[in-house]
């Protein structure tokens, strides 16, 4: 198991390092514009929250695997109370409530909801027999548990992130053994709850119009930020036009997080681009091999695959949004984009990952 965990930190290196490259890149063109600032605050920033997540990380690898199984449920609560006072006391930015300032730093706690999804369905899925994977198990609890932290996340208003947690429940139902037959019932229920809303005017209108846009610009009217997105990396051709060189980026809204793929694409080009998306795929299917020959509980096996794809999935929405596939969403690129509660939580999800890891499989290392 050596070697893959070796394979498996190049390939979380690889996305931090550009990260931080980038970061910095994309903070030349804030300094163009804003006067004084400048471009290292942002990389500043994102390293004293990578710093305060490997604090963390040592402390999830400390505890042990099992004890993140046992107090799974005391991270449950206190995580749907978090929200709930996001939603009704956090500070109010566009008219969503999704931060709490501190200082110059804010907390997204709907990034470290994500990991508490993702423990709890691991816990609750591993527990379950073949006897006892009906509808009921499989899909009504998964739903029930997941409910209140999707809920509130969607009241903050974050239609972006509930998509995610959705789509993050949906694959712990197909990994914990969930039938064809009932997530085709789940489906159809989705579809119906999503005209419910529609019809109830309870999808924002700033969520609609950024809906309304996409599809307008598929029609071939303008939309700016996918236009520019497009732009910068057409220009980026095979090689790109060097690292700092970038010259769209400096119309490119916010080019040091959503659209930092962008940035990366016309600064390293094709090769820059294409060495990122292997390295989210090669994080996947690592993380997946060692889960399945190393990992000996269910509960474990659960949490390091599902991790993996949530970080590969939400990778590929940005991915989407910056090739114009996708509305924007305001869905950052796991482990490179600007934001210090998403680099904190990823890492913190890594240590949980290792922390299973190394529990059960402590005799193959060394």
């Amino acid at each position: 198991m050596k070697s893959q965990i070796i394979i498996l930190s190049v390939f979380v290196s690889i996305m931090l390092a550009m990260g931080f490259v980038f970061i910095y890149s994309a903070g030349l063109s804030m300094e163009a514009r804003l006067i004084g600032f400048y471009a290292s605050e942002y990389l500043q920033r994102q390293l004293i929250s990578f710093f305060i997540g490997l604090l963390l990380a040592s402390i999830a690898i400390f505890m042990g695997g099992s004890t993140h199984y046992r107090l799974s449920f005391l991270f449950y609560y206190p995580t749907i109370i978090f929200l709930l006072i996001f939603v009704l006391f956090s500070q109010s930015r566009g008219g969503a409530h999704r931060w709490i300032e501190l200082g110059s730093f804010s907390i997204q706690v709907s990034e470290f909801a994500k990991l508490v999804l993702l423990l709890i369905l691991s816990v609750h899925f591993g527990k379950l027999d073949k006897e006892k994977t009906n509808f009921w198990n499989t899909v009504i609890v998964p739903l029930l548990l997941s409910a209140p932290i999707i809920g509130l996340t969607f009241m903050e208003p974050d239609l972006s992130t509930s998509i995610i947690m959705l789509s993050i429940v949906l694959i712990m139902m197909i990994l914990g053994g969930a039938k064809p037959a009932h997530l085709l019932i789940l489906f159809l229920s989705v579809v119906l709850f999503g005209v419910f809303m529609l019809k109830a005017e309870l999808i924002k209108p700033y969520q609609l119009e950024r809906l309304s846009e996409f599809f307008s610009s598929l029609k071939g009217q303008s939309h700016e930020q996918v236009s520019y997105s497009l732009m910068a990396i057409s220009s980026g051709n095979t090689f790109g036009r060097g690292l700092g060189m970038g010259v769209v980026k400096y119309y490119l809204p916010v080019s040091y997080s959503d659209f930092i793929f962008a940035t990366i694409g016309e600064e390293w080009g094709i090769i820059g681009m294409f060495l990122l998306m292997f390295s989210y795929v090669g994080f996947v299917m690592i993380l997946s091999q060692i889960a399945l020959r190393y990992v000996r509980n269910t509960e474990g096996k659960l949490f390091v695959i599902g991790f993996g794809f949530y970080v590969f999935l939400q990778a590929s929405v940005n991915i989407g949004v910056n090739l114009g596939l996708f509305p924007p969403t305001g869905v950052t690129l796991p482990f490179v984009s600007y934001g210090g509660s998403s680099l904190i939580s990823l890492i913190l999800g890594l240590g949980i990952t290792f922390s299973i890891i190394l529990e059960k499989g402590e005799e193959d290392v060394g």
